[in-house]
């Protein structure tokens, strides 16, 4: 049976979503793949996540990949081998997974989730609304809720608003990106296709993916009605690791991609702590003043924010000594201490 066909080669993602609903679904050939990487994952809520799939309206329409590098086996592949194709990690990292799928992918638009996300009714059809590949909108990207209650949770979830408000731009009522978050997104496969994930990033392969997409020439928009619950870090350690990695790969795509958009300067800012430090009573009089705006829980949230940044940046140097050698990094760290900007390019939109 041959494939569906559309009105033109170059055609519009928006008007094809109403053409889609027209067509009978093909599993043969699917028009979007889901591809999640797995990697030993919460069974209970791996299985939540492909039920929510399952409920999207345009799920018909749609095939899930999935790239295993469990070194267990999934019991939850067993009770959605239906509708699954499952394959092994060929690469390296999470962004060879990423490729992987990619290179497995049949459907003209690439969806990515993660499997500790859970989708909300009406996800796929909203992140897929704005794009339009006529004006150059090539991809989306969701909008992440907290899957679990808790203080970590609201930590996370405030610091994730501030990312999407310095990572973005609004023209003309849309909200374009500088960058993705691959866990919650949806891109053209054949624009993904020639842009590509890079395997020998260990981390921060969105990042770089995104960087890579808008240098090509391509736009990203923010689309805030695709929501996907994430249950993420739960804990104090957990968190301080995740921060840590992705520091980590954001150091390295920094190097990589001579591009610093936050104009972070991980060096000044460990040498300013180490000063507070050092004047005691300079941190005292900010724990005192954190107390004064909001009790116990302003100190510990001003003491839990000092901590991730602190792994942040520590992992950011990390990232940066492992992509770009010592040298790199002696050179980073003379721009960070005595120049007024990092020795990297900064792009804007």
């Amino acid at each position: 049976m041959p494939g569906p066909t559309f009105p033109t080669d170059s055609v519009s993602v928006r008007p094809m979503i109403d053409h889609i609903k027209k067509m009978p679904p093909n599993t043969e050939h699917p028009l979007i793949t889901i591809a999640i990487p797995v990697k030993n994952p919460d069974e209970k809520v791996f299985a939540q996540c492909l039920r929510s799939l399952q409920a999207q309206e345009l799920f018909p329409y749609c095939e899930i990949v999935i790239i295993d590098s469990s070194t267990h086996p999934v019991k939850t592949y067993q009770d959605f081998k239906d509708i699954l194709r499952v394959f092994p990690l060929t690469r390296k990292n999470v962004s060879g997974a990423r490729q992987d799928a990619l290179d497995h992918a049949r459907g003209k638009i690439l969806v990515g989730i993660d499997s500790d996300c859970i989708a909300e009714p009406g996800w796929l059809e909203a992140l897929l609304h704005p794009l339009d590949s006529e004006r150059g909108i090539v991809a989306s990207m969701g909008y992440n809720l907290p899957g679990v209650d808790g203080w970590i949770s609201n930590w996370f979830q405030n610091a994730y608003e501030g990312w999407l408000y310095h990572m973005s731009a609004e023209i003309k009522g849309l909200r374009y990106l500088l960058t993705l978050d691959t866990k919650n997104y949806a891109v053209l496969t054949d624009v993904a296709r020639e842009v590509g994930f890079d395997d020998d990033l260990r981390a921060g392969e969105d990042h770089d993916f995104g960087t890579r997409l808008r240098r090509a020439g391509y736009h990203m928009v923010h689309t805030p009605m695709a929501k996907v619950r994430h249950v993420h870090r739960q804990t104090l350690p957990q968190l301080l690791r995740q921060q840590g990695w992705h520091g980590f790969g954001y150091g390295q795509t920094v190097v990589k991609n001579h591009l610093d958009i936050y104009c972070r300067r991980p060096f000044r800012y460990l040498v300013k702590q180490s000063l507070i430090f050092l004047l005691f009573p300079i941190f005292l009089a900010k724990l005192a003043v954190e107390y004064r705006k909001g009790g116990w829980e302003g100190m510990k949230g001003y003491i839990v924010t000092w901590l991730i940044t602190y792994r942040f940046q520590m992992g950011m140097i990390h990232g940066m000594a492992y992509q770009g050698g010592w040298r790199y990094l002696k050179k980073r760290f003379i721009s960070d201490i005595f120049s007024s900007y990092p020795e990297a390019e900064a792009e804007r939109l």
